[in-house]
């Protein structure tokens, strides 16, 4: 959903992610940058300061959007960077997942939401690697999540009860999401 949006992102800050690279700034900077995030998000809802584990998380997420645009506007791109890029977010994913459980959500369908996210994050890069360039179901990407989860810790600090069901709605969306991108990469798979 709001990958779409991810081009108008990019040129609106192209000018000052230029800046950045001119500075000597590297994507992988913002890389950490968002795995140090990740981590101080944990200790804010370690602490009970949710309003700060807010912003930690939306600003570990637009880290993750700093880094792409910085690579591309300084045509930097490098394996090596996307693979690291690739593995900070998924312990950045881990860590935003952990919070939960620290603020006593069902540890169970915490990890259910966590193996279902870890499934279509992977499936995403299989499928591409199988020569099919974008998933015909692409809801649920990185930054939806991150949005939603955010929306979540909102919805926490007026009613716990609350968004634990929003969470749980949340994980029953993502499971069938799961199950759709499965059948339809399945499906264009058997085409090829």
């Amino acid at each position: 959903m709001l990958s779409k949006y991810r081009n108008f992102v990019f040129k609106a800050i192209s000018k000052y992610v230029k800046k950045l690279s001119s500075l000597g700034i590297k994507p992988w900077h913002f890389t950490f940058l968002g795995l140090l995030l990740s981590l101080l998000y944990l200790y804010a809802l370690a602490t009970n300061s949710v309003l700060f584990a807010i912003i930690f998380l939306l600003a570990s997420g637009f880290m993750d959007v700093l880094d792409g645009a910085l690579a591309k506007t300084a045509n930097i791109l490098s394996k090596c960077g996307a693979y690291l890029d690739s593995m900070f977010d998924r312990l950045e994913d881990s860590a935003y997942y952990m919070g939960l459980i620290i603020l006593n959500f069902n540890c169970y369908i915490v990890f259910l939401a966590l193996a279902l996210t870890l499934t279509l994050t992977y499936s995403k890069a299989r499928l591409k690697n199988l020569g099919i360039n974008e998933p015909r179901i692409s809801l649920f990407e990185r930054s939806d999540r991150i949005v939603i989860l955010a929306f979540i810790l909102a919805t926490y600090i007026v009613n716990s009860w609350f968004s634990n069901v929003l969470f749980s709605i949340y994980v029953f969306a993502l499971t069938v999401i799961v199950v759709l991108r499965i059948i339809t990469g399945y499906t264009d798979l058997s085409r090829t």
